[in-house]
């Protein structure tokens, strides 16, 4: 898991746990690391159909923007092809 400070805000990158490592707490730490060591708004771009990766984000204080709102975001914060915007969501933390 990493922080990419980009223009105004700090991205989440590589958040990724091994299998059998799950549900020990790591990523729940880790994140929360990365979350005080920004100081900037953060955001996370994820798949929609990663949906337990979506709730770990929110079980973890973050929330899911509007469909409007995340189109933005991944155009301005993020360079992906339209394909993958489509399918994306991104996350907040309350700083945005």
């Amino acid at each position: 898991m990493g922080i990419q400070d980009v223009k105004d805000v700090t991205l989440i990158r590589h958040a990724y746990v091994r299998t059998a490592a799950r549900r020990h707490g790591i990523g729940q730490a880790l994140l929360e690391h990365l979350n005080q060591l920004a100081t900037r708004p953060v955001l996370i771009g994820t798949w929609k159909a990663a949906t337990w990766a979506i709730r770990f984000y929110e079980k973890n204080g973050f929330r899911l923007v509007t469909e409007d709102e995340k189109t933005r975001l991944l155009r301005t914060y993020w360079t992906i092809p339209a394909r993958q915007v489509e399918e994306s969501v991104v996350l907040a933390n309350s700083q945005v």
